[in-house]
């Protein structure tokens, strides 16, 4: 069930990420890179609304999982009518906070004018808006683990969403109509989903919290909130100060580094999409003993499948954005490296979150990801004014990667896991992911140099992604680090010998 559900997941997840990237190229010669740096702006800013609901949006799965363990329906089912009502409430407090706060945008930014700035700001927050009220509705189905009918759901809405956008840059070069096409895109992406539902086993209800749900429900999501909070400091935040302090044009390069390096991070964790419930309900069935060997084994497989993911992105990035964008904006390369390879070290702390979130005890993410976020913005605030967009580059690579590092460190002391499991789970597919890219860093040291055209970076990006991913995937398969349904059946281990144990 976990495989059928997470490459249900996966596929949804993976089209939007791949539709993101398609429309990139289209929106910066539609619109320009300012225009676009806007854009992105302004929707970092409307995801700051989620602060609103304590984190309630993003928690609901583990509780349907876990009512629905207990047998509780009547709580299933009241905790999506306390989803419903968090959301609504944040959606109108930050569309009046949306059509206040246009001439201020306008001062920062400029670009637009006033109208047109409280149009695109309003249109952000509808998109998150309905984005949330999405995750609400889908909660009761990743609750119970029958994740397909969103998922397909979530596909057909990533299509209507793609084929919305395109269609607003070819009959216009307003950020304005974009922006409203996108809403529209999202309202029937939202009634899709809403169809998906009459496809459960089990009949979708809502019904009005109780007071100990909703302090069970907050108590834990409060916390929970932090990791999501940390995410927005170490991305979202990063690319308001770049915009402010050094220049919105290098916000729009951040944001484009910023969509790859999502994609690549969600094509790497596939394997934790839709693990959070399924840990929870786990560990609630059998207990805490289970929880040393779920984190040793799916922290070895997920890092397996990412890290090379990660690395190769890092060492073709620049024929990768060429031919992805025909042109390299400044500094995007750099961007894209620096932020791959601080998510290659957060990456090992993933299994572990999720089994710390499953198992209910979100104080310990909360903590780590307060300590990330302060040390983010402490570092970015302090290094930009002096080194510019390096100094908000490093700031973030010392925070992600320090702050993952002592997750680690609190996760194995308070449960009790050895630190031997650590390092065998990450150890050799960390060596063999780093090791196969020297060669490829010491060809580009000596030889690299930008190519000037899609064409030019094609060839060297198929070349390095063949060369690469292929001897990986051969010595995985042969280490036997990969999950089986991804191993090459022709170069695995061979039996032991009669008479011989084998390992």
């Amino acid at each position: 069930m976990l495989f059928r559900n997470t490459l249900a997941q996966s596929i949804s997840r993976l089209s939007g990420y791949a539709f993101s990237i398609i429309l990139a190229p289209i929106m910066l010669a539609q619109l320009g890179l300012a225009t676009f740096g806007v854009w992105a702006v302004t929707g970092a800013i409307a995801a700051y609304a989620g602060l609103l609901d304590f984190g309630i949006s993003r928690s609901l799965s583990r509780f349907v999982a876990l009512y629905e363990t207990r047998g509780d329906r009547a709580a299933m089912r009241q905790c999506v009518g306390l989803g419903l009502i968090a959301v609504t409430a944040v959606s109108i407090a930050s569309a009046i906070a949306a059509a206040l706060a246009a001439p201020v945008f306008v001062d920062l930014l400029g670009e637009l004018s006033v109208a047109e700035m409280r149009a695109v700001l309003l249109c952000s927050v509808a998109i998150f808006a309905l984005h949330a009220y999405r995750a609400v509705v889908i909660s009761m189905p990743i609750g119970i683990r029958e994740m397909v009918p969103p998922s397909v759901a979530g596909l057909i809405g990533n299509v209507l969403n793609f084929a919305f956008s395109v269609g607003a840059l070819i009959l216009s070069t307003e950020l304005v109509h974009y922006a409203i096409a996108n809403v529209v895109a999202d309202s029937l992406g939202l009634v899709v989903t809403l169809i998906s539902l009459r496809y459960m086993s089990q009949p979708f209800g809502v019904a009005m919290p109780s007071r100990a749900l909703t302090r069970e429900v907050l108590g834990f999501s409060v916390k929970s909130q932090v990791n999501w909070i940390a995410d927005l400091v170490n991305l979202q935040t990063d690319m308001v100060i770049i915009a402010l302090l050094i220049d919105v044009r290098a916000a729009g390069a951040y944001e484009i580094a910023a969509r790859v390096v999502a994609g690549v991070k969600s094509l790497g964790l596939l394997a934790l999409s839709a693990m959070i419930p399924t840990a929870t309900a786990h560990i609630a069935k059998h207990g805490r003993a289970v929880i040393a060997d779920f984190y040793r084994r799916y922290t070895r497989q997920t890092v397996a499948i990412a890290f090379p993911i990660f690395v190769v992105t890092s060492i073709s990035a620049t024929y990768l954005l060429v031919a992805w964008l025909g042109e390299m904006p400044p500094d995007a390369s750099e961007i894209l490296v620096v932020l791959a390879m601080a998510n290659f070290v957060n990456l090992m702390t993933g299994v572990a979150m999720t089994v710390s979130m499953g198992e209910g005890n979100a104080g310990i993410v909360a903590a780590n990801s307060t300590l990330s976020a302060a040390m983010n913005v402490v570092l970015t605030v302090a290094l930009a004014p002096i080194f510019g967009l390096w100094g908000v580059l490093f700031g973030t690579f010392i925070a992600i990667s320090a702050s993952s590092v002592i997750f680690i460190w609190r996760f194995h002391r308070r449960y009790g896991v050895p630190a031997r499991h650590f390092f065998e789970a990450v150890g050799p597919a960390a060596g063999l992911a780093l090791g196969l890219a020297v060669p490829f860093v010491l060809w580009l040291v000596g030889f690299g140099e930008q190519p000037g055209s899609r064409a030019d970076a094609a060839l060297p990006l198929l070349a390095f992604g063949t060369l690469y991913t292929v001897p990986y995937w051969v010595a995985a398969s042969r280490l036997e680090l990969l999950p089986v349904r991804l191993r090459l059946p022709f170069v695995g281990r061979r039996p032991a010998p009669a008479g011989t144990l084998g390992r």
